[in-house]
C-alpha cells in the first residue's frame, strides 16, 4: 500500500454509541466529525472490531474496568491501518497495519489511539480473524502462559469451554501440551471434542474431576460459588485463574463478586501448595506492556503459520451491532462476531 499519502476517504466517521446504559436498544449510528490524532497519537481506518460478550456488560454499565459514563462508543479491540499520524509520533507511518486492546472506542469507521500501545499486524492475515486475537484469544493464551505457567503433560481445565475464551484456551493449552477438559451444556460437548478437549457436565464436573485425582491448572470465568469448587479442585501445587464472573454480572451482584475477591486473597494464607490469582486483560497490559505485545505477537505468528484458527461466523455492520448484542445475551452463538465499519453503509448513498 502507498505509504505517501492519506487512506482515509471522504465519508466522514460513523460510530455506533450509546447514550446512557441498558439493552441493546441504547445502541445508535451516527455520523460526527473525523476525529484528528494528538501528540504521540495515530488514527486508524478499522478494518475489523470485535463484538463480544464484555461488550453487553460495557453497554449495561456493570463492567468493573470502565470508569466512563455515557455518551460510550463500545468496541474493545480493532485491527485497522494508520491514515493520520500526530506529532512527536516517530515509529508509524501511514498505511502500516495495527492493532491494539481499546475497552471502547473501537466500534467506529475511524479511531485515534496513542502510538505507544500499538501492535504490528502482518498485511496477508485477515483482519477479522486477526482482531479476534486481541481480546478473547490474549485472555485465554495469558492466563495459561503467565498465570496459569502451563506445562507439557498438565492436566488443564477450561469452565465454559464453548465460549470464546473457552474455545480458544483449548486450542491452545492442546498447543502447550496440556491434557484439556473443559465444562459446557451437552449440546456443545461435540465442538469441545472436535477442538480436542474432554467434555465435562456444566454444572456437575466436581466429581469427575475429583475420580481424576483434580486438575493442574483451571481458568474459571464463571465464578458460580466465589471459585471455592475450583480451588477445591486442584492437585497439590495447582493453579487457579479467575478471569471473569458471568455468574453474576448484574447490578445487584457486586456483594458475591467482592467476596470472590477476598476468598482469592485468603487462599495465599493457605499452606496446602495451591495458589490462586486473577487475570484482568487490561490491568495486566497495564503492568507489563512488553508481554502484551510479545504474546499477542506470537498469536499472530500462530495465525500465519495455520497452528489456530479463529472462527468468525458473522461479519456485520456497524448498524448490526444492536441486534447482535440482543442475539449475545439470548445465548446459542458459536463463534466470533466482528463487525467491518468501512463495509457499505446506507448513509453513503443516502447522504445522512
Amino acid at each position: 500500500m502507498d505509504s505517501k499519502g492519506p487512506i482515509s476517504d471522504d465519508r466522514g466517521q460513523l460510530q455506533c454509541v450509546l447514550r446512557r446504559f441498558g439493552g441493546p436498544e441504547v445502541l445508535e449510528v451516527e455520523r460526527v466529525a473525523l476525529p484528528s490524532p494528538g501528540r504521540g497519537e495515530v488514527r486508524a481506518r478499522v478494518e475489523a472490531t470485535s463484538v463480544q460478550y464484555t461488550d453487553t456488560l460495557i453497554r449495561k454499565g456493570v463492567y468493573p474496568d470502565l470508569k466512563q459514563k455515557p455518551p460510550v462508543v463500545p468496541g474493545y479491540d480493532f485491527v485497522g491501518r494508520i491514515d493520520a499520524v500526530g506529532p512527536d509520533t516517530s515509529e508509524w507511518k501511514l498505511g502500516d497495519r495495527v492493532a491494539d486492546l481499546t475497552m471502547i472506542g473501537a466500534n467506529a469507521r475511524y479511531i485515534v489511539r496513542p502510538a505507544s500501545g500499538l501492535v504490528r499486524v502482518p498485511d496477508a492475515l485477515d483482519a477479522a480473524e486477526a482482531t479476534t486475537l486481541v481480546l478473547s484469544w490474549m485472555t485465554a493464551y495469558q492466563a495459561l502462559k503467565r498465570h496459569g505457567h502451563v506445562s507439557r503433560g498438565e492436566r488443564v481445565l477450561l469452565l465454559g469451554g464453548n465460549g470464546a475464551v473457552g474455545q480458544a484456551g483449548i486450542v491452545l493449552a492442546k498447543l502447550m501440551g496440556a491434557e484439556v477438559y473443559a465444562t459446557a451444556s451437552e449440546q456443545h460437548h461435540g465442538l469441545l471434542r472436535e477442538l480436542g478437549a474432554h467434555p465435562l457436565p456444566r454444572d456437575d464436573w466436581h466429581g469427575a474431576v475429583r475420580e481424576l485425582g483434580g486438575m493442574d491448572v483451571i481458568v474459571d470465568g464463571v465464578c458460580a460459588d466465589g471459585f471455592r469448587r475450583s480451588y477445591g479442585a486442584l492437585r497439590r501445587g495447582g493453579r487457579l485463574v479467575a478471569i471473569g464472573f458471568t455468574a453474576q454480572t448484574s447490578r445487584d451482584r457486586t456483594l458475591p463478586i467482592y467476596g470472590a475477591f477476598m476468598f482469592l486473597g485468603l487462599t495465599k494464607l493457605l499452606p496446602d501448595g495451591r495458589r490462586a490469582t486473577f487475570y484482568g486483560i487490561t490491568g495486566d497490559r497495564k503492568q507489563d506492556p512488553a508481554a502484551f505485545r510479545e504474546d499477542l505477537e506470537q498469536l499472530f505468528v500462530w495465525l500465519s503459520e495455520g497452528a489456530i484458527e479463529p472462527a468468525v461466523t458473522h461479519r456485520i455492520g456497524l448498524d448490526e451491532v444492536g441486534a447482535y448484542h440482543r442475539k449475545i445475551e439470548e445465548g446459542g452463538l458459536s463463534g466470533k462476531i466482528v463487525a467491518i465499519p468501512n463495509s457499505s453503509d446506507p448513509r453513503d448513498v443516502n447522504g445522512e
